[in-house]
Order: structure tokens, then C-alpha cells, then sequence
């Protein structure tokens, strides 16, 4: 079976208006207010409207309640929702979730044409936030749904009032959320679609389309270059694994080389370490930070990206079977370095660490590598914040500021130097597992330190973007995560 990707421009019209909100005729209006009254992205009247509800009490004093309106005096709008930010906001976020509840409302009444405002927002930050909260929110994995006639509606138009210098930064954030969407649909696909052969088809097709050039080296290929790690991993399943590499070239480069490499396990069974049981079915989505390298990589054109970008990622399943590999198996890493592979359910940083080398034939100024890597990151930082570390401060200062501008957060963890003893063999170089159950998110970034020696690099721990539970902006499974934080860090590169 094929994977179709729905493009969101087919479905939904942005449009823009600069005339006065009041005399703008349109289906719906939303409006964000905190709960004294205060009208955020409102006209005059929308204040006078609110008043009494909130003298009342019936506007609440917590945010997400709300008010709809039917004809709503003062307004030509034919509807009105007022959104409840709370007593007092400044943070982007209630912003995005406050349009993504906004959203999930109206679709409750079919009303499916949404005017926004951006006048009166704390600037630029929360203005992506509103509009993002709407085209975030929208996103449904409905490709493998048979009954099509039964699907939830979809967001049909998003109607724009702002200046109309701001025309173009509103369509660059809905390019970079198409990218986030891409992401979020290869996570969602299960393994026996999303192979890795489909995965590296998927990426070569949307390069077509997106403006990035595609190649892969197949499994006798990444034999034949010596990547024996990334090839040990996929060794024990009958799906065969692929390098792919896509490459985007800018229009006025800038000199730089940024390349990005992601993990890509379309299934990890933990291979002959066997997983639990219960931990199985969510490790469909272990390819997460193949899918932040793939969803960015789509919209680097779109944003006019000024530096070549590189993207990595190693696609594998991790199987167990008569030709797994075994726990005590030493394999040569394609840097020279032999690992012991003490425990096959640590492949991520095998597959990393073959990319990790092939990515400094790139000659790159940064590299950075994403990957759902650790448990011990969710144990240490919890279900919405992730890890990075690396051995260039700038870049990891880079993608902390791009993340929490965003609500992607990033809390650095150190490489400490006295736990590289935790990763010694007495066979090999290196243990591909730390000797000690306590720090496996850190043990895990200085082994990839080891193959990231030639150039400035980050590694980010997106354990968390496999989300346990849907909110009004983020679907449970994978989330996306990390697409929207490397755009914004990209600028901050320049």
C-alpha cells in the first residue's frame, strides 16, 4: 500500500483583509480576551459586547472557556467566539493553544471559515502562535480511514486581518506547518507501510516537489562503504535499510553547510534485547527525528533557507530473527571505531553513528542529529521537554532560544567527561550501553560524541515527540516535533 500525502493548500484558503475588522463581512470571527475583559485582537465593539458577560461571571475566569455569538451587534461578522486567555498572559503558547481550542469548538458547529485578527497581539511571537494554533490544531491523520464520508470536516478557509506587510511572513508559517504536518504523517504510519524503502521513495518525491535532490544508498551499498553499525541493526529484518540523502542547494547561498541527520527506525522490536510487551506498538513512531529532518528539508525552499542543508537519515527496522544481531557481537563503525553491542534495543546511536561519519564528507560548518534515543530523557525532563547536548555552546544556545521562541523546549544536559569510562569494553573501542543504569540520556550523547569529532555539532534527545495523549494541538503519537525549532535555528546560523 502507498502513502498518498493529503496537501493542506488543496483543502484551505488563506486570505488576507486590511479594511476595519468591524466592517469585514464573514462567517465567523474569533477574538482572544483575557478574563477581566480585556479584548486582545478585537474592535471596540467586540469590548462593549463582552462586558456584561463578564460582570456576570459567564465568561469565566479560566482560559479556554468561551462565548458565541449569532449576529453579533456592531460586527458584520455573522458569528463570534471570544476566547478566554485567563487573567493574564504573555506567553505565546496560551495564545496557540487558545486558537487550537478555538478550532476544535467551531468544528463542533461546523463552522468551518475562521476570520482572525493579528492587531493587538505582543508582536510578532504571539501572532505566529494565533495562526498556528488554527493550522496545527486542523491537522487529522485520516489517510488509511475508509469511510471518507464520515471524517470530521476540515478547516475550509482562515481569513488573515492584519497589515499587509505581514502577508508573507503569515504564508511562510504555513509552509513551515505543512512541513510539521509531513512529519507528523510519517510518524503516524505504521511499519508495515512506512518501510524504509517507502520512507526513502516518500523523501525522494517530496524533494521533487520541495526543491532538494535525493539520492540513497541501498543495503549492499552501505555495506560496501563500511557502515557496519547502521548495517547490524537492520541485519535481522526483511526490510532492507537505506541511507538517504537529500541535499538542498539555496538560490544565494551563504557559505555555510548545515547538515541534519536523523534517526529513522520505522519499527524497533529491540531486536533479540526484545521489548516489553506493552512498550511494542508505540515503536512505530521511532523514526521521529528521520521525520523532523524529512518535514524540514521540505520547507527550506518555501522559506528562501540561504545555507546548503544536508539531510541524513538512516532508515532501518529493527527485527529480531536467525540473522539478528546478537547482544556481544563487535562490529567496525564506518570512523574505524568497533562497537560492542551489548544490548540491540540501544540501535538508535548505532544507525547515528555510521550517518554521524558519512555527514563530515559534507565538510559541514554544523551538524545536528535528532532522535527519539532515550527513555531515561523522559524520565529525567518529562513529556514535553527534550535534550540536547553537543560540543559547540553556540549552536546549542541556537537551538534553545529557536525552541523556546516556538514552545519546542530544549534543556541542555552535559557531556561529562568521567562517564566515557561507563561505555568501556573489554573486547572493543566502545559499549554501545552505559555499564551503570543512571545517566542513559547523557551515555547516550557522549557516544555519539565519539563520531561527531570534526566538526560543531548538537544532538537532540526527542524522546518526547512520541506523545502519549492528543490536546487541541497535538496529535498523540508524533507530534512533529523539531521541524518548527530547526527552521527558526537555521536563522540563527546565519
Amino acid at each position: 500500500m502507498h502513502f498518498t500525502h493529503r496537501i493542506p493548500e488543496d483543502n484551505m484558503i488563506i486570505d488576507f483583509h486590511s479594511n476595519k475588522l468591524e466592517q469585514i463581512d464573514h462567517p465567523c470571527m474569533v477574538v482572544l480576551a483575557l478574563s477581566d475583559g480585556t479584548v486582545i485582537n478585537g474592535a471596540p465593539a467586540i469590548t462593549e459586547l463582552l462586558r456584561p458577560h463578564v460582570e456576570n461571571g459567564e465568561f469565566g475566569e479560566h482560559s479556554g472557556h468561551h462565548l458565541y455569538f449569532f449576529n453579533p451587534e456592531g460586527i458584520k461578522a455573522e458569528r463570534l467566539m471570544i476566547i478566554n486567555l485567563g487573567k493574564k498572559t504573555t506567553k505565546s503558547n496560551d495564545i496557540r493553544k487558545a486558537t487550537a481550542k478555538a478550532w476544535s469548538k467551531l468544528l463542533q458547529k461546523n463552522r468551518l471559515e475562521v476570520l482572525l485578527s493579528l492587531d493587538g497581539f505582543g508582536g510578532e511571537q504571539q501572532q505566529r502562535a494565533a495562526v498556528e494554533g488554527f493550522l496545527l490544531g486542523e491537522y487529522r491523520f485520516t489517510l488509511l480511514k475508509s469511510e471518507k464520508d464520515k471524517l470530521d470536516p476540515r478547516l475550509q478557509r482562515l481569513s488573515i486581518h492584519a497589515s499587509s506587510d505581514m502577508e508573507g511572513r503569515v504564508n511562510q508559517w504555513k509552509n513551515i506547518v505543512e512541513g510539521v504536518c509531513k512529519a507528523r504523517d510519517l510518524c503516524q504510519m505504521p511499519a508495515n507501510i512506512l518501510t524504509p524503502t517507502r520512507f526513502s521513495e516518500l523523501a525522494a518525491e517530496w524533494g521533487t516537489h520541495h526543491g532538494f535532490d535525493t539520492r540513497v544508498l541501498d543495503e549492499d551499498a552501505i555495506n560496501k562503504e563500511g557502515m557496519n553499525a547502521m548495517y547490524s541493526v537492520g541485519q535481522g529484518s526483511a526490510q532492507p535499510s537505506q541511507l538517504i540523502i537529500m541535499d538542498y542547494q539555496p538560490e544565494r547561498p551563504s557559505g555555510k553547510t548545515i547538515a541534519l541527520v536523523g534517526k529513522a527506525v520505522t519499527f524497533d522490536s529491540g531486536g533479540l534485547s526484545l521489548k516489553p510487551a506493552g512498550s511494542m506498538a508505540e515503536m512505530k513512531g521511532d523514526m521521529g527525528g528521520g521525520a523532523a529532518v524529512v518535514g524540514t528539508m521540505t520547507v527550506l525552499r518555501a522559506v528562501a533557507c540561504p545555507h546548503r542543508v544536508v539531510g541524513i537519515v538512516p532508515a532501518v527496522e529493527n527485527m529480531p530473527s536467525s540473522s539478528a544481531t546478537r547482544p556481544s557481537d563487535v562490529v567496525t563503525t564506518l570512523s574505524g571505531l568497533t562497537v560492542e553491542i551489548n544490548n540491540t534495543d540501544a540501535e538508535g546511536r548505532l544507525i547515528l553513528a555510521d550517518a554521524l561519519s558519512y555527514a563530515g564528507r559534507f565538510k559541514p560548518d554544523f551538524v545536528v542529529d535528532y532522535a527519539t534515543l532515550t527513555g531515561a530523557c523522559l524520565v529525567a525532563l518529562g513529556p514535553e521537554v527534550f535534550g540536547v547536548m553537543g560540543n559547540h555552546q553556540p549552536l546549542v544556545d541556537a537551538i534553545i532560544e529557536a525552541g523556546n521562541e516556538l514552545h519546542e523546549v530544549f534543556w541542555q544536559l552535559p557531556l561529562v567527561e568521567d562517564y566515557n569510562t561507563l561505555l568501556d569494553s573489554d573486547v572493543a573501542d566502545i559499549s554501545n550501553i552505559s555499564s551503570s543504569q543512571w545517566g542513559g540520556t547523557i551515555t547516550a550523547g557522549l557516544f555519539l560524541q565519539k563520531f561527531a569529532t570534526d566538526y560543531q555539532w548538537a544532538h537532540c534527545d526527542i524522546a518526547a515527540s512520541i506523545f502519549d495523549k492528543s490536546n487541541d494541538w497535538q496529535p498523540s503519537g508524533g507530534i512533529g516535533a523539531g521541524v518548527r525549532m530547526t527552521v527558526a535555528m537555521l536563522d540563527k546560523l546565519q
